[in-house]
């Protein structure tokens, strides 16, 4: 990576040193907004996104296209419309996938989750989904 005019090394590892960025957003439905959020991106550089609702199936999101990103993570409603999460990770970070799976809920808890390899110990991050309507019971749970 050229910066300044200077050759970046680029790293696989989140390097001690440096901030780790991670933006949020609630995007509710990525599939005609992928434009909107990359040119976002080209000005405010990120290392991981995290998106709620992004209203997807999983087919559908395994076929999003972020410059640079990668789809580490995702939950995609099984039964009903809308709702979902994902985490895409900046090219070149490693990570590994956690399974989420048995605390999921339609329209309940929607999450998903990565584990960056980094110089920082178990760092994990989630994306989490209540919907207003969801059961609080089974969120707290």
């Amino acid at each position: 990576m050229i910066s300044d005019g200077k050759v970046i090394k680029e790293s696989s590892q989140v390097p001690r040193n440096k901030t780790l960025k991670i933006f949020h957003q609630n995007i509710r439905g990525l599939g005609n907004k992928t434009n909107e959020l990359c040119c976002h991106l080209h000005h405010e550089f990120t290392h991981i996104l995290c998106i709620s609702e992004h209203h997807l199936r999983e087919s559908e999101l395994q076929l999003t296209h972020l410059a640079n990103y990668s789809l580490g993570a995702s939950y995609c409603r099984k039964t009903f419309l809308k709702g979902g999460v994902s985490i895409f990770v900046y090219r070149n970070l490693k990570y590994n996938n956690i399974n989420t799976d048995e605390f999921n809920i339609d329209k309940g808890i929607e999450a998903c989750a990565i584990q960056l390899d980094s110089t920082f110990n178990k760092l994990c991050i989630l994306a989490i989904y209540r919907p207003p309507r969801g059961d609080f019971t089974n969120f707290i749970k």
